[in-house]
């Protein structure tokens, strides 16, 4: 079964009675992580590819390249010696890839894959808080200082994105987003001293083609996800209020 799955990430052809194989034994985790590596690694990088190629720019250009997506969004390139190409790299990635990039990244790499539902909605909840709230605002908003009020709102946001969050009606979007703030800055309160789960995500481009390296995180995700596992009695959240009475009175 291993030796199918990476055949597949490979992006080798399997034949019927191999995929079929794969679809009854291999957990729709193994087998959906195999395929995004397979996207990755061919069809996205020939996209890639021909993209550059039209800038006048060769795949041999970026041989050995390194990028990196932070949590918040920003992209880098490293391992490019032209500065001019490394520049437009940089932009293709930032305004046409990056989104893409960062989904492959959270399904290939084994440090986010593995962690707990609970966990893997908390960290990759972060990195969509932090890009639309710099989306919004044009700034990184320091997370740990946000807070929720008394009504239910979110305090500590710049005026331009409390006006948006705590106002805006009957838009899927922004309600997400402001589902999304009240759960992290629950967990925030909760996790205590072992800090916020960001993660960036990182890549190499070698022999032609994309593969991820799994940056993990600087936190410790076990005792993280331990401090969210519900006890036999009590609320892991009962101590949120608590704090939003002090923050505010």
């Amino acid at each position: 079964m291993d030796e199918l799955l990476q055949d597949m990430a490979d992006g080798k052809d399997l034949n019927d009675a191999e995929l079929e194989y794969v679809k009854i034994f291999a957990n729709l985790k193994d087998m959906e992580k195999a395929q995004n590596k397979a996207e990755l690694k061919n069809s996205f990088s020939d996209d890639f590819v021909k993209d550059l190629e039209s800038m006048g720019i060769s795949r041999d250009d970026i041989e050995g390249m390194q990028v990196r997506i932070g949590s918040n969004g920003d992209v880098s390139v490293d391992g490019i010696e032209d500065e001019g190409v490394r520049e437009q790299v940089q932009k293709l990635i930032d305004e046409k890839y990056g989104d893409r990039m960062y989904q492959y990244y959270i399904g290939i790499a084994d440090s986010v894959g593995d962690l707990s539902s609970n966990t893997y909605r908390y960290a990759t909840d972060i990195q969509e808080v932090r890009r639309y709230l710099k989306g919004v605002t044009g700034e990184d908003i320091s997370l740990e200082n946000l807070y929720l009020t008394p009504d239910g709102k979110i305090g500590g946001l710049p005026d331009k994105a409390a006006d948006l969050i705590n106002k805006t009606k009957d838009n899927a979007r922004i309600e997400r987003m402001k589902d999304a703030l009240v759960d992290i800055i629950g967990k925030i309160r909760i996790s205590g001293d072992l800090g916020i789960p960001d993660f960036t995500s990182q890549f190499q481009f070698k022999d032609g083609a994309f593969s991820v390296a799994d940056s993990g995180f600087a936190v410790d995700m076990g005792a993280l996800d331990g401090r969210f596992t519900p006890k036999s009695s009590g609320n892991m959240y009962s101590d949120m209020y608590k704090y939003q009475f002090k923050k505010v009175l």
